[in-house]
């Protein structure tokens, strides 16, 4: 099958969706796709795994490209391919790779973070050649699900759509989510007339829950919409937040404690790793990463101070926390009574601070999109002994290193965290060191 040119839209494809075309998936690109081939047309092949031959079925056609969902495997499945995918896939879009096994499909994750780097070819060979520490499923200690009241369903949403998918045998979720999932729809459905988000925090104390803003819906849950005490068994406390995560009211706790080897309290709305697999693990690692030394410690995006706690484990004093959002940086205080926290953007910090010692560590783990260009340059300017940066994102965080590398800094250590199993996501652990 042939797409046809649409005269309408320069750059675009007709084609027939019903169809489904035969594709051989070449490799895996950013993005966790599979690039495929076709009457000299660019496939990109959700689904599909490098060297299996699929039947697909084209769903967006766009800038010279058909964007396509693998229905069913025509030849031998990839290695990595789980025998029994998930129950919910491909409806559900709580996840991106629910037919990858995890420890079977960690050298693909280093593919796609390979692939994700672009034009910056030696990020590409270092990234392609990292270690990768796996994980296993059910690791979702943080989650938002989306409560449809009109079909009465708590789930994800769709893949690329906003339906509500129920998820009872969802793989991600805990085992403690996942057993209360009746109980909470059912509570839902008796008090909740409107759509909302319900975020699921679980800690080494109990859960918390709250309800917030849906996408799209500005209005604020109301208080009697609330998941109500005993109902749920093991739950201690719901609550209202706004879109941003500011707590507003609710009742019994707000907040878990994470029992590491310095135990942190995490607020409801507030960021934290949620593996509860490799949260243990990452600690200890980013103690090892930040070592012993005198010198002066910023970790420019804190939270509630997990990885400021993971340097104070190692012997580190001297700590800086930078933190914008106040429920957090609020946090990291009483995590952390010894450390300097400063309720800001690593932005602003950086690019207002008078004088920064030039003799220090800093570490960044910044959002899915990356430090901004002015923190980039502010900390060229600094010049920073080290950084240890944590990137959520292989293409961002390529396009950070690249241009630190790009102005003075070597990379001395990188390696691969899956901290989102079933997902084509991975973190990056990575070293960098002025020359």
């Amino acid at each position: 099958m042939k797409p046809e040119a649409d005269p309408s839209s320069a750059g675009t494809f007709a084609v027939d969706s019903s169809s489904a075309v035969t594709l051989r998936a070449v490799k895996l690109v950013g993005g966790g796709v599979a690039l495929s081939h076709a009457d000299g047309i660019t496939w990109m092949v959700r689904g599909a795994l490098p060297g299996e031959l699929v039947r697909a079925r084209p769903d967006r056609f766009r800038a010279r490209v058909v964007e396509a969902t693998t229905l069913e495997l025509v030849a031998d499945p990839h290695p990595a391919r789980l025998a029994d995918g998930c129950p919910h896939a491909p409806a559900c879009g709580g996840c991106d790779w629910p037919h990858v096994d995890n420890d079977g499909g960690a050298r693909l994750k280093a593919e796609v973070a390979a692939e994700a780097s672009g034009p910056v070819s030696i990020l590409a060979e270092r990234l392609r050649a990292a270690p990768v520490t796996a994980s296993p499923g059910a690791y979702r200690l943080r989650c938002r699900l989306h409560w449809d009241p009109a079909v009465g369903r708590l789930g994800f949403f769709g893949s690329r759509s906003r339906e509500v998918i129920a998820i009872p045998d969802c793989r991600i979720i805990t085992r403690t989510l996942s057993a209360r999932l009746a109980d909470v729809t059912a509570a839902l459905a008796s008090r909740c007339p409107a759509p909302v988000d319900l975020e699921w925090l679980e800690g080494d104390d109990g859960v918390v829950a709250a309800l917030r803003p849906a996408p799209g819906n500005g209005s604020l849950p109301e208080a009697g919409w609330m998941l109500p005490r005993n109902a749920i068994p093991d739950l201690a406390g719901c609550h209202r937040l706004t879109a941003r995560g500011r707590l507003l009211d609710g009742w019994g706790l707000d907040r878990v404690h994470m029992a590491l080897p310095i135990s942190l309290e995490v607020p409801i709305g507030s960021f934290f790793q949620g593996n509860r697999h490799l949260i243990h693990w990452l600690f200890l690692r980013l103690a090892e990463l930040i070592g012993q030394g005198d010198e002066p410690v910023f970790d420019l995006h804190g939270g509630v101070g997990f990885i400021a706690a993971a340097a104070r484990h190692g012997g580190r004093i001297g700590l800086t926390v930078v933190e914008p959002h106040p429920p957090a940086a609020a946090a990291a205080r009483r995590n952390l009574s010894h450390a300097r926290i400063v309720t800001a953007t690593a932005e602003r910090f950086v690019g207002g601070a008078t004088e920064l010692p030039p003799r220090s560590l800093v570490v960044t783990d910044p959002p899915r999109t990356g430090m901004t260009t002015n923190l980039r340059n502010a900390l060229v300017r600094w010049r920073p002994k080290r950084l240890i940066m944590l990137g959520c994102d292989p293409a961002t965080w390529s396009r950070d290193a690249g241009s630190l590398i790009e102005r003075g800094y070597h990379l001395t250590h990188l390696e691969l965290v899956d901290l989102f199993p079933f997902t084509h996501h991975v973190e990056v652990l990575a070293v960098l060191e002025d020359r």
